[in-house]
């Protein structure tokens, strides 16, 4: 399907989606099944568009069909465990769950989702055996599957030279490449000097790995003959934490590279997203969980970058059962999730932030430390401590620093069109020449994007910007439940972070939180948030230009600020806790 259709039909159903919001709100309990139904439909199809209307990734539209029923078989499991479903099939098959877990302790919800994790990968591997499905992103899983498979050896920084030695030693598939990136810098390098570092690479192998890596090359280019590895061999390389490669590595060596495996491997996020948005549904409920999935879906360019990679969704994964875990005030489980997904992300240590300032409010209020606050805390920092300690075992300390290079340098490249950053805003208001807010929200030209014009020469300046923007944050905090707190944590990585656009699904929790929130004031920033996915989608499918990440950036901070005034406006009320 074309990029203009598919934006025009993500548009209506994003329209029909806000429409269904105002009129949830204005009916109140009345029709809660025709809502049901809506919220229902109206979620599956923004998702079924997220696989781009089912052609994604050379997948069969009939097995995606098919899915559709697998989910529910898999979903109705967990709801007959929880005794959720009346019907006396129901009752006997969560029977028969607390029976088979019986000998080993096991509650029968954990024998009911493992039996339903087993149906959903059987699925999988049906589709992925029979040719229905090829969920493979091979540029993706060049990197993340040899990334975790040989962390030690090739780190952040020298995949792509380690694999262009092993290709002169072998296959030499990469004869027309003539340059790489140097992930040090981000900076285009001939081949010739990558290779200056040979001697350096070669020396981070034994013998047996050295073979090893040349054989996993020479399998991953005959695979694929026809990847165009120049433009592999300019990517940005692996963006994950030595933590991650302490799950992934493992997975990565017992699993070898073929056309089959590598479609299961493509499969594991999303079975991780189907048992986390069953989870979601399950705690809060059809309305909530529709707006979280239909914002997980309608988050731009997220499909094409990594479905079909490898285990990249298990930070969102950990963050959203630690929102619902919270719900249920099991602050521990909460807290070790949370740790889990510091210590393979970093990023969402800003979630955890915004929880604390919560935690403040309600502290200087009470001054009393709650038990359910430090059992949070401390499972945090043991979870992210073994994490730490187990990767720098396996990996050694300087993982950790080549890991915090990697992430500085993320932090002072220049630009991307789609990623939705303070920065951004920020420079276009302050910087050289003419483009500010005088020149609407699609101004032609982006001063991030201009050589001449460097955030370094604006330190102090945006340092106050993000002080300010974290203030507008703390408005918001003040009433909101620990929950909603919890998922305000976008907001700050919006404010103090550039992370990479394919990130932003994590709107879909901030987007839980505010459906929670009663008062009109948080559902139309829901609704502002929708429409300007909606004006995101019109720029870019008509005009294909560059200002449609900036267009985000500054809605994002306009409302923010706005709301934010009301909140203040009206702190009179009293504190919810």
């Amino acid at each position: 399907m074309s990029h203009y259709l598919s934006g025009i039909l993500k548009i209506i159903v994003i329209e029909g989606f806000m429409a269904l919001l105002v009129i949830d709100r204005l009916t109140g309990e009345r029709w809660e099944r025709e809502k049901h139904l809506a919220y229902t439909a109206l979620t599956t199809l923004m998702v079924f568009g997220w696989t781009n209307w089912g052609t994604g990734r050379g997948t069969s539209p009939w097995w995606i069909l098919a899915a559709i029923g697998v989910v529910w078989l898999c979903w109705w499991m967990v709801r007959a465990a929880l005794g959720r479903e009346p019907s006396a099939r129901a009752k006997q098959f969560a029977a028969t769950m607390t029976s088979l877990g019986r000998p080993v302790k096991a509650p029968g919800i954990a024998v009911a989702s493992i039996a339903a994790g087993l149906v959903a990968f059987g699925f999988c591997w049906l589709g992925v055996n029979n040719g229905s499905i090829n969920w493979v992103h091979q540029h993706e899983q060049y990197h993340f599957y040899l990334g975790a498979k040989y962390q030690k050896e090739v780190g952040w920084f020298d995949l792509y030279t380690a694999t262009i030695m092993a290709d002169r030693e072998t296959i030499n598939a990469m004869a027309g490449v003539s340059k790489t990136r140097d992930n040090h810098t981000f900076e285009e390098i001939p081949v010739e000097k990558a290779l200056e570092q040979a001697p350096r690479i070669r020396a981070r192998f034994t013998d047996s790995r050295w073979e090893d890596f040349k054989a996993d090359w020479v399998t991953m280019a005959k695979a694929w003959p026809w990847m165009n590895w120049q433009t592999v061999m300019n990517d940005h390389g692996n963006s994950n934490s030595p933590a991650w490669s302490i799950i992934a590595g493992p997975i990565a060596s017992l699993v070898p590279l073929s056309a089959q495996n590598q479609s299961l491997l493509g499969c594991l996020d999303l079975l991780l997203m189907l048992a986390l948005f069953i989870v979601v549904y399950e705690t809060f409920g059809f309305r909530f969980a529709g707006v979280a999935l239909f914002m997980w879906a309608c988050v731009p360019v997220a499909f094409d970058y990594l479905s079909g990679s490898f285990l990249r969704w298990d930070w969102l994964f950990a963050l959203g059962l630690a929102v619902c875990f919270l719900h249920k005030n099991r602050w521990g489980t909460a807290g070790a999730l949370f740790g889990y997904a510091v210590a393979t992300k970093l990023f969402p240590i800003f979630f955890g932030l915004a929880l604390l300032v919560r935690v403040g409010f309600e502290y200087l209020k009470d001054k009393q430390l709650k038990k359910e606050w430090i059992a949070f805390g401390r499972n945090a920092v043991i979870v992210g401590a073994i994490c730490v300690a187990h990767a720098t075992i396996a990996f050694g300390t300087s993982a950790w620093t080549e890991y915090a290079e990697r992430i500085q340098v993320a932090q002072t490249e220049k630009f991307y069109s789609n990623q939705h950053s303070l920065k951004t805003v920020f420079l276009q208001l302050v910087g050289p020449g003419e483009g500010g807010l005088s020149s609407g929200i699609f101004p032609p030209t982006i001063k991030q994007s201009l050589a001449e014009v460097d955030i370094k020469d604006y330190t102090f300046g945006f340092l106050l910007a993000r002080l300010a923007f974290t203030a507008v944050v703390i408005v918001l905090l003040r009433r909101a439940t620990f929950v909603q707190a919890f998922t305000l944590g976008p907001l700050l990585v919006f404010a103090w972070l550039t992370v990479n656009m394919y990130y932003w699904n994590m709107l879909a929790l901030l987007a839980l939180g505010l459906a929670m929130r009663d008062g009109v004031r948080w559902l139309m920033m829901l609704l502002t948030f929708f429409a300007a996915y909606i004006t995101y989608y019109t720029y870019q499918h008509l005009n294909r230009g560059f200002a449609e990440g900036y267009l985000i950036a500054l809605i994002m901070t306009g409302l923010t600020v706005v709301i934010a005034f009301f909140e203040w406006r009206s702190w009179k009320t009293p504190t919810v806790t």
